[in-house]
Formats: C-alpha cells, structure tokens, sequence
C-alpha cells in the first residue's frame, strides 16, 4: 500500500509516518510512495513500541513504590529477560554499525539543499561524474547538458536515486520586493490550500471548475454565488480549499510577471485525446521556474483506452513530470470532468499535498496579500477580490495597495455574506479604495498614521509599491550579444527619455539569444523584443507567431535605435475630429424578444454608416448617444444606407425611442495624418 493509505488505515498523520520512516532509513519522501513489506514491518513495530513507552510514562509514583518493596526474587520474576537488558544493548550496536558502514554509505551523509540547479552543479555535490547523471536521464527519455537547469522536482528524485538526502529549506521570511518585508512569527496557523486550474484550450478546465463548483461548494443562505469573486472555498471530506477561477488565471500571470506567487498548487488539466499541446507545455515550464507543484488531471478518461492513459504520461516524463506510478512524484488522476468521475480521488490528492506542504499563515502580523480582481461596482465604487497571505483582514483597516490606498468599509465572502474579518487564504471582496487597484497589485494593511503621511505625501506610498508599469508605456524586451551592447542601448534609450511624448518601458534586458521565456514574458506584458546580435531559433519563432509578438533583430545600434524611434511614432495620441456624414428621422419602434430596442428610420441626408457614431435628438434638445452596433435595409445587413432610403439600427446602449426622433451621424478623421 502506499503512504497516504497506511495513514488512513491507522489514523496516523502522514507526515509523521515520513518522519518515523526516514529515521529508520527507509528512502520513502513523499505520502504517494509505495510501502515495502520491510517498511510495513518497521512502522508496526516502532508503532507498539511507541505506545508501550507511553503506557509506561502513564504509571503512577504509587505503583512504582509498591514494585520496590518488592523482593529481588520478584523482580526477577516480574521482569522479563529480552525487556531489561534490550536498552544497554541496542544502543552499542547501533553505535558499531554506524562506524563499520561509515565509509562504505559515505554518499548518505551528503546533504544536498534541494531547489533548481545545474546538471554540473547537481554532479559536484553529489560527487559523480556528469556523464552518470546524463545516462540515468537518458534511461528516463530525458535529455540535459551540463550547463541546463534541472528543474526541483528532477533534483530531487535524482539525488534519491543517488543515495544522497535532500533537505527542503524553509524561508523564514517572505520577501514581497525589496523596500518591503514582511516578518513572520513563531506561531504560525494552518491556512487552506489556494489551487488554480491550468491547461490548454478546450481541454476541460471549466467543466472541472463547473463540476466541483456545482457539487462541492458548500451552500449558504444566498445559494452560494461565487463567480463573481474570481474564487470560491471547496468542501471535500478531507478538509476545505480555495479554487481561483477564470479571474484568478489574469491574476495568476499578472504574479508571473512581478516575480510573486499566489496559488500553492496547480492543477494541470489534460485531455487524454489530446495529449501534451503548446499552452501545456507553456503552463507546464512556467510552474516549474516558480517551484509549484503540480497535480495532472488526465481529463476526457472515459473517452479513451488505458493505453492512452500511459501514452499521456509517456508526453508527461519527456516534460520532466514523471507519474509517481513510473516512479516519480508527479499525482496523475484519470478523470471524466463531465461525468464527474474521479474527482473525488483528485480533490483528495490535492489535500494530502497541501498536508505534506505544511500550509500556514501568522495571523498575528498585519493582514497582506494579493488582488485577483478589481472593478468599479454600483453604490460601492471601486472593490477588489482579495485573498490574503498573513494575518486577519478587519473592517476598518487601513490599507496600501499599489498606488492607491484607503480603509476597509465592507467585507464580502464567496457567498455574499458581509463580514466583519476575514483569514488568510479566505477571497473576499474588499470596497474602501480610492482608486482602483490593478490586478496583482501587493495590498497591506498599515497604521492610521502611516495612511495619514501616504495619502498626504503620495510620494512617499512607492515604499509600498510592487514594480509597476505605466499603462501608457510603450514596453520593450532587449537581449544582446554581449553586456556592453547591453549598456550603449540602455544608455541610449535613457538619454532619449526626456525627448519622446511616449514613455519606453524596458521591462528585462539580458544577454544571450532570445529564448521562449522571453516570447512569454512579452505576451504577459505586451512588449516587443529587440535583439542586438543575436538569434531566436524557429521554436521561439513559431511561439511568437502563436502570441502575436513582434522580434526585431538588429546588427547596428542606430538602426535598432531609429526603429525604436518609429515605433514610439506610430503609437503617438492622434488627434481626431468629429465629420457629421448624415441625418435621419425615427418612423417606428420595434422590441423584439432576445434582440432589443430597434428604431425604424427614413434617411433625410447623407448617410448613415455601421460602426458610426449617432447623436439622439428630441425637440431640439439632445437626450442620449452611442455606437451604431446593426444596421438592416429590407432585412438585409448593410454598411451603410443612403439618403432617401429607409432601414433600421440598433444603438449600443440606448433603447428610449419616440416616433420623430432626430439621429445625427458622425465619424472621426484623424487630423493632419
């Protein structure tokens, strides 16, 4: 059986099974590891010999004194010969065999911090030559060089494999960025895990989401609505979790692109029709550089043979995502999302992770954590979906978030229920601000004189502020051959800076050729890359193309920085004047039942164009505009109809129609282009 099964059998915790396991030498480091008889043995004994020990301590002072008026003939009767002299012996020859096997099991007192490095890195502490470690990968159909990153989840299994013990370091600080700390205590509480659905398109994350929204988000009084905070808490019989939802997924890759990370566990959905495809390998390579795990939802199972199961993991492996059933540590559940089969299997695999995880928040500190979701909402202003990190969220707090700041008027769960606090890792809806909050904007709670001295002097609120980036910039990626081309085109660009009406945002600059990475941090941010004396090979290329991202490549710095010039040209504000292009006259209003508010119209002069903009006038008073959205002459759809015919047209957002009615339309010309 494995790990996580044993703890259920026995009611013990499964991270205290790996803690009596690794003592006893036994290589088992995760909960879906697979127990040996051997092992099995080892857990039963150690487990009555625990509870003898704690039967013991039980006894009282009184009844030790009465064994002692016992005779000595008693005694050695009452004790039994392997239970007296079992502690004066077993400790020496621990001791003995520790020294006979000191040389031999060298290996096994390396100890080897376990986080990404290089396959050279990984050999120089494991004290073996590159070439073994190349040909063990080999063997797993994984191909790396010496100067490549393995990934954790690789370095980990291989220093296993290697005799060699890892150890996970914890952080005891978590560092936001580097104007702003946040100290975390002792006393720290168990948090719910906050889980976010990825994959490609079409593979079935909404209707895992809508399966496990419908089934197993706990009812409330309101009927528990949760979409429209972005994230809602699951209830399974393993405990509770938070989901993020479509909302959560801007927000995820809005963290991406500021260096944070708000969800403990992915949960990578793949068709088993369809297998490994572009954006899952993209969700795949992104969640390995922020050390996420991931848990693989094979979807579309009831579709498919188990063979195609397999041949999913086989696509998995090469990705460095090696099924715990091939040996690995990657969870992979076959499920059916529409059929709802085997979710209860993922939901629980999800909570023995986060177990072993050893979630926890200190609520004792002031409440922080992150927007997933921000909008303007009627009667409240602007509100923000949050979920924070540490600490308790009160009404009445005063916060700093980004570049705006304000105080906590009203709290809202998932459910729609008004709070007065909310805990970490629980989304709420937040309203207070002053302005509206970007999404993925850091939000900390402060005191009421540092919100005084923010709001008085807003200068002084970038102490609180995540890397931000204008939304009018014009943003550029720079990679370059060498780090002194590097320097000339940053100096450049600053030295042009006063001189452009646009601001230019270099959000990375690096040297080495254009990688994917690159092409993805462009997409998240909607960068163009320009490259100086180097190349993108036709993968990055094809990546591009999928993303709609511009590569320029450049041999001669004037030429590259001219073509900057141009592009801050053709992004400039133009200038746009009003042209009225023609007039009609309203004859019959129409409502028809899933379309909306139609006006009949007879074309006086000119022309009225779809697309165009229309002015509504009633006895010489204008009373409304908007967008000619449908245009229709003898229910035919046209771009236009001209004078002296007549039609009908939907205007966006307006529906008040009288009979006699006066429409003006008009469209803009941009001035001197």
């Amino acid at each position: 059986m494995r790990v996580y099964e044993y703890s259920k059998q026995y009611g013990i915790p499964n991270k205290e099974l790996l803690k009596i396991l690794q003592e006893g030498g036994f290589k088992i480091n995760n909960h879906m590891s697979v127990l040996t008889q051997e092992s099995i043995n080892f857990l039963e004994k150690k487990i009555k010999k625990g509870s003898q020990e704690e039967q013991k301590k039980t006894d009282t002072p009184s009844k030790q004194k009465i064994g002692e008026k016992k005779s000595a003939e008693e005694k050695k009767i009452n004790v039994s010969p392997v239970q007296a002299p079992k502690p004066k012996i077993e400790k020496p020859k621990e001791e003995e065999i520790v020294e006979e096997e000191t040389l031999e099991n060298e290996l096994e007192k390396i100890i080897i911090p376990i986080k990404a490095m290089s396959l050279g890195e990984l050999s120089e502490k494991l004290k073996k030559p590159v070439s073994e470690i190349i040909l063990n990968l080999l063997k797993k159909k994984l191909i790396y060089n010496k100067n490549q990153i393995l990934p954790i989840e690789l370095v980990e299994s291989l220093i296993r494999e290697f005799g060699a013990e890892g150890i996970k370091q914890k952080e005891k600080e978590i560092t936001v960025l580097k104007s702003f700390e946040i100290k975390v205590g002792k006393k720290l509480k168990k948090r719910l895990p906050i889980v976010v659905v990825m994959g490609h398109v079409d593979h079935g994350k909404t209707t895992l989401l809508d399966f496990i929204r419908k089934t197993r988000v706990a009812a409330k009084e309101k009927g528990g609505i949760t979409q429209h905070l972005g994230a809602y808490q699951v209830r399974s019989s393993q405990g509770d979790m938070v989901f993020l939802d479509t909302p959560g997924h801007e927000a995820f890759s809005m963290m991406r692109m500021r260096g944070v990370r708000v969800a403990d566990l992915v949960i990578l959905v793949v068709a088993a029709d369809d297998g490994i495809m572009p954006q899952t390998v993209e969700v795949i390579k992104i969640t390995q550089s922020k050390n996420i795990p991931i848990l693989v939802a094979i979807n579309k199972a009831d579709k498919v043979d188990s063979s195609r199961i397999e041949e999913v993991k086989s696509q998995l492996a090469k990705h460095n995502l090696l099924s715990e059933d091939w040996g690995g540590q990657t969870i992979c559940v076959p499920i059916s999302a529409k059929l709802g089969q085997g979710i209860d299997q993922l939901l629980e695999m999800i909570a023995l992770q986060s177990e072993v995880m050893d979630l926890a928040a200190d609520e004792t500190i002031n409440a922080c954590g992150y927007v997933l979701e921000s909008k303007i909402e009627k009667g409240l202003g602007p509100v923000a979906t949050f979920i924070s990190q540490h600490g308790i969220l009160k009404v009445g707090d005063f916060f700093v978030c980004g570049n705006t700041l304000g105080k906590v008027t009203v709290l809202i769960d998932s459910f729609g229920n008004r709070l007065k606090q909310a805990g970490p890792s629980l989304p709420v809806q937040i309203s207070g601000f002053m302005d509206l909050p970007q999404v993925g904007e850091f939000l900390q709670v402060v005191s009421e004189e540092e919100y005084k001295k923010a709001k008085n002097k807003p200068e002084e609120r970038k102490n609180y502020n995540l890397k931000s980036i204008p939304q009018e910039a014009i943003n550029i990626i720079i990679k370059t051959d060498n780090e002194s081309s590097k320097e000339a085109i940053l100096g450049a660009i600053l030295q042009n800076k006063k001189k452009n009406k646009k601001e230019i945002y270099v959000i990375n600059s690096g040297v080495g050729n254009i990688s994917e990475n690159d092409v993805i941090l462009a997409s998240n941010t909607l960068s163009v890359i320009y490259g100086f004396g180097v190349k993108a090979d036709s993968n990055v290329n094809n990546l591009a193309s999928q993303f709609s991202i511009s590569i320029r490549l450049f041999d001669i710095i004037y030429k590259l920085l001219d073509d900057i010039q141009e592009l801050i040209k053709s992004r400039q504000d133009i200038e746009y004047k009003k042209e009225k292009v023609g007039e009609a006259v309203v004859r019959k209003v129409f409502d028809i039942k899933g379309i909306g508010v139609i006006a009949g119209i007879y074309v006086k002069e000119g022309k009225i164009l779809r697309g165009a903009q229309a002015q509504i006038w009633r006895n010489n008073r204008k009373i409304g505009e908007g967008q000619i959205k449908s245009l229709q002459r003898d229910k035919k759809v046209m771009k236009e109809i001209a004078a002296g015919f007549e039609g009908a047209f939907l205007i966006d957002g307006y529906t008040d129609w009288n009979v006699e009615d006066k429409v003006d339309c008009f469209i803009e010309t941009p001035i001197n282009q």
